[in-house]
C-alpha cells in the first residue's frame, strides 16, 4: 500500500518537477499509455504504423545509413506503409549495427544525445544512442509495465540488479544518482556477490526497508528466494518481485513464490531499447510495449525468411519508433522468443505476448562434426529435471570439449547424471563431456549468469 511520502510524490513531486519545472512529456506518455493499452489490436495496429511511418520518413532523409538500405532494396518510404510490408526491408544485424553506428546517426533534429553501451555477456559490447524523446517514451513504458506489479514511483523499492553505480563516472554524476535515487526511494544492493553473507545482508535489508517491491536480475532474485527458503528466515507478508534481464525458468517460480509470494512479474528489455514486454496481473504471457516498439519474430530457414507462428521459436527482431536520433530499424538482436497466440490476454489488454523468452540465438554449440546445435536443448533437457537439478551452466571450449556444472538438489543421483550424460551424447555426438556438480555457479561482473556459454 502506498504511504504518505508515496502519495506525496506521485501527486506532487514527480509532476512537479516532470512536468512543471523541466517540461517533459514522460508523465503525459504514461496517460496515453493507460488508454491505449485497453485499445483493441486493430487501433494498436493502426497506431504502430503511424509512428512506423514518420520513422522511416525521418530515416529516408536524414539518416545516410537507412537512406542507402532503402535505395540498395528498391525501396522508398512511401513502400513501407504497414507492418506486413516493413519484411521488404533487410534486417539489421548486431555486427552491421556496430559498423554502422556513425552512419546510423541523424544529421536532423532530434539529434543524439544519449550513448550507452551493452553490457557484452554475449560478445563484443555494442556502442548506440538516442536522442531525449526515445528516453520519455523509454520511461513512460517502464512505469506501465511496472505499474502492472503495482508498484508506483516514490514507493520504497529493492533494486538486487547489478553495479549499483559506475565508479568510472565523474563524482557529481554520482551524487545526482545517489539523490535521484533517495528522493524516488530506490535502494539499489548489487547482485554480484551471492555468497550467504551477501545474501543474509539483504535479507536484512528488505527487514529492514519493508520495500513495496523487489525488482531483481532473475537468476539473483532466484538465489536469494532460496537463501530464504533454506535459511527459513521470511518474517514478512507478499512482497511483488519483478524480474527481468535472465531467463526466469519455471521451477525459479515456485522458489520465489516460497519466499515472497506469488505476485512475480517477468519482464523482457535489452539496454538498446528498454522494456520490451511485462507480465501483467494475468500471469498469462509478457505484453510486448507495442506503442513504442515493433517486434517481429521470424524464423530463417535456406537463406528465406518468414514469420514465427504462435508457438514457434523465432528469432527477435525489434524496430524502435520513437528513436529517431540514431534508429534501430529491424534489427536482430540476438534473442529469441515464443508468441502467445493473438487472443485477448485474461486482464483485457490486446497487446500482442509473449510466450516466452527463450534466450540468445549465438549460444549455439557444435557437435565433432562441426554441426550446429542450439544451446535450446539443454533448457529442455533440464526442463525435464526441474525437481532434481537447481542451476545448470554449459561452456563449450574452443576445441569443442563441453564442461557442463550442475548444482543439484537432493533428490538428484547418479541416475540423473547418467540421464543427462546419455542425451548430451545422443543429441551432440562426437564432443568430450566433461560434467561437474558443484555447490553454485558464480555470475559474471555484470551479475548475469549465462547459462550457455561458447567460446569463440
Amino acid at each position: 500500500m502506498t504511504d504518505s511520502y508515496g502519495l506525496l510524490f506521485q501527486r506532487v513531486l514527480l509532476p512537479g518537477w516532470e512536468s512543471a519545472i523541466r517540461g517533459r512529456p514522460t508523465l503525459r506518455h504514461v496517460k496515453r499509455l493507460e488508454r491505449t493499452q485497453w485499445c483493441s489490436l486493430d487501433e494498436l495496429r493502426a497506431f504502430q504504423e503511424t509512428e512506423l511511418r514518420t520513422l522511416l520518413l525521418h530515416a529516408w532523409h536524414n539518416v545516410p545509413h537507412f537512406a542507402r538500405r532503402f535505395q540498395l532494396a528498391g525501396l522508398g518510404p512511401d513502400d513501407v506503409k504497414t507492418v506486413e510490408d516493413l519484411r521488404k526491408l533487410p534486417i539489421l544485424t548486431r555486427a552491421e549495427a556496430a559498423l554502422s553506428f556513425q552512419a546510423r546517426k541523424s544529421t536532423a533534429a532530434p539529434l543524439p544525445v544519449i550513448d550507452k553501451m551493452t553490457s557484452g555477456t554475449s560478445g563484443a559490447p555494442l556502442t548506440f544512442a538516442y536522442d531525449r524523446g526515445s528516453e520519455f517514451w523509454r520511461q513512460a513504458i517502464k512505469l506501465r509495465g511496472y505499474g502492472w506489479a503495482g508498484y508506483r514511483p516514490g514507493d520504497r523499492s529493492l533494486h538486487f540488479w547489478g553495479s549499483a553505480q559506475a565508479l568510472c563516472s565523474p563524482l557529481s554524476q554520482r551524487l545526482k544518482i545517489s539523490l535521484d535515487r533517495a528522493i524516488r526511494r530506490e535502494h539499489y544492493l548489487k547482485c554480484t556477490d551471492r555468497s550467504e553473507e551477501a545474501l543474509a545482508a539483504v535479507v536484512r535489508q528488505i527487514r529492514e526497508l519493508s520495500p513495496s517491491v523487489i525488482i531483481c536480475y532473475a537468476q539473483a532474485g532466484v538465489a536469494l528466494a532460496r537463501h530464504v527458503n533454506e535459511t527459513n528466515t521470511r518474517d514478512w507478508p507478499d512482497i511483488p518481485v519483478i524480474v527481468g534481464a535472465e531467463r526466469l525458468f519455471p521451477a525459479d517460480r515456485a522458489v520465489i513464490a516460497e519466499a515472497f509470494g506469488h505476485g512475480i512479474f517477468e519482464t523482457y528489455g535489452s539496454r538498446e531499447v528498454m522494456l520490451m514486454a511485462a507480465e501483467c496481473e494475468a500471469h498469462e504471457g509478457l505484453h510486448v510495449s507495442m506503442e513504442n516498439i515493433l517486434v517481429e519474430l521470424i524464423v530463417r530457414e535456406a537463406g528465406v525468411e518468414r514469420p514465427a507462428r504462435p508457438g514457434e521459436i523465432g528469432e527477435v527482431v525489434i524496430t524502435d519508433l520513437h528513436n529517431f536520433g540514431a534508429p534501430f530499424i529491424r534489427y536482430l538482436n540476438g534473442d529469441s522468443a515464443v508468441e502467445r497466440s493473438p487472443a485477448r490476454c485474461a486482464c483485457g489488454r490486446s497487446l500482442t505476448r509473449l510466450e516466452r523468452v527463450e534466450g540468445r540465438t549465438n549460444d549455439t554449440l557444435r557437435d565433432g562434426a562441426g554441426r550446429p546445435v542450439s544451446g535450446l536443448f539443454f533448457n529442455v533437457l533440464f526442463a525435464e529435471l526441474a525437481d532434481k537439478v537447481r542451476q545448470f551452466q554449459v561452456v563449450q571450449r574452443r576445441d569443442r570439449a563441453i564442461d557442463l556444472k550442475i548444482v543439484p538438489l537432493a533428490s538428484f543421483d547418479d541416475a540423473q547424471l547418467e540421464f543427462v550424460r546419455k542425451h548430451c551424447t545422443k543429441h551432440i555426438p562426437g564432443i568430450t563431456l566433461r560434467t561437474e556438480l558443484v555447490a553454485e555457479l558464480n555470475p559474471d561482473r555484470g551479475g548475469k549468469l549465462r547459462v550457455v556459454v561458447v567460446e569463440n
